[in-house]
C-alpha cells in the first residue's frame, strides 16, 4: 500500500473556527515515467517524482525527487544516483 496525500489541513491555533471548518491546502502530485514506489511509502502534497526513479519501502517523500535516483528514509533522501 502507498499513501498519496495531495492536501494538508489548514489548522490555525488562533482561528476561532473549529478545526474541521478551517479548510485545507492542496497541491498536485506528479509521478514521472518508469518510477518504482515501494511498499508503505507516503508521498506528501506538491511533490514531483522524476522519471526513472525508485522510492524505497517505508520512505516519506516531503521534497521533490530528481530523475534517475534511488531515495529512501524518513524524510526521503538520495541514496544513489543512477546512470542516465
Amino acid at each position: 500500500m502507498v499513501t498519496i496525500r495531495d492536501h494538508d489541513h489548514n489548522i490555525l491555533i488562533d482561528d476561532p473556527k473549529p478545526y474541521r471548518r478551517q479548510g485545507f491546502v492542496s497541491a498536485p502530485i506528479r509521478i514521472g515515467q518508469n518510477v518504482w514506489i515501494g511498499n508503505k511509502v507516503t508521498i506528501t502534497k506538491g511533490i514531483n517524482i522524476g522519471d526513472n526513479s525508485f522510492v524505497a519501502a517505508n520512505a516519506v517523500v516531503t521534497k521533490d525527487v530528481e530523475p534517475n535516483v534511488v531515495v529512501g528514509g524518513v524524510p526521503a533522501r538520495i541514496i544513489k544516483k543512477l546512470r542516465d
